[in-house]
């Protein structure tokens, strides 16, 4: 089992590598099933005008372009990550949509997001928590720049449940997928994405941890047998009693 990436710096790098082929790959080793999944994040996203949206670990910009194309009265629009690359092409790809004028990318750690407190009506992140070191600071920040009410969209993978089809996927994860990703792009890369799942937290463990920080849960949405789930939080509003 692989142990927590040692350095942001190399995540970075890795992804990096991986940027001109990854809209690709997700597609093939999802089975186009990846579009389905951030489908069902964004409709759960805050659809009140005016409102704000981040999106961390954005990747190529997907979410937030879709966030985009379908809150058209959103105030503000934002997509972070490590990778420089990854960014690169999320702004090629949206540079010339209608909502580009709200839309901005920048280099960002989820560890530090540079924003000041209660700003967001809704933070998500796609594939991309069990890729951050301290995932507990990540998770934090993602309740400091939330506005109380504000909602936490996080579509990860998880070791799944102990059935037959969950078993028969994670050979699939664990065999195929890095054989196929390698032979289209960074072999290393493809190699490490199954192996970061094992390090990252179950779905209690996952759940315990926002319960902790003031969440509270919504919805889980299960896909895969349980392999990938989509988790649909709130920050609870703290309402002060007077004497």
């Amino acid at each position: 089992m692989m142990t927590s990436p040692e350095s942001e710096v190399k995540i970075a790098q890795m992804f990096d590598k991986v940027a001109p082929r990854y809209d690709f790959l997700n597609a093939l080793l999802s089975m186009r099933q990846d579009k389905r999944w951030r489908k069902k994040l964004v409709s759960l996203c805050s659809d009140h005008d005016n409102a704000s949206y981040l999106d961390v670990a954005t990747g190529t910009g997907d979410v937030i372009a879709a966030i985009g194309e379908s809150r058209p009265k959103a105030k503000e629009l934002y997509g972070v990550d490590i990778s420089e690359q990854m960014l690169s092409l999320a702004d090629v790809k949206t540079k010339s949509s209608q909502f580009s004028s709200k839309l901005k990318f920048d280099v960002m750690s989820a560890e530090h997001l540079e924003f000041e407190d209660a700003r967001f009506d809704t933070v998500s992140i796609s594939f991309g928590l069990r890729n951050v070191i301290d995932k507990k600071k990540a998770l934090s920040e993602f309740a400091r720049v939330l506005k109380p009410g504000g909602k936490l969209l996080i579509l990860e993978f998880f070791s799944p449940d102990n059935t037959l089809f969950a078993h028969l996927f994670q050979w699939y994860f664990h065999q195929i997928l890095p054989k196929i990703g390698g032979l289209f792009s960074d072999r290393e890369a493809y190699h490490y994405l199954p192996k970061s799942v094992g390090s990252f937290y179950s779905y209690e463990e996952l759940n315990k941890v926002l319960l902790e920080l003031g969440f509270e849960h919504k919805r889980t949405v299960s896909y895969l047998f349980g392999s990938c789930r989509l988790v649909f939080l709130s920050k609870k509003c703290l309402i002060e009693e007077s004497s």
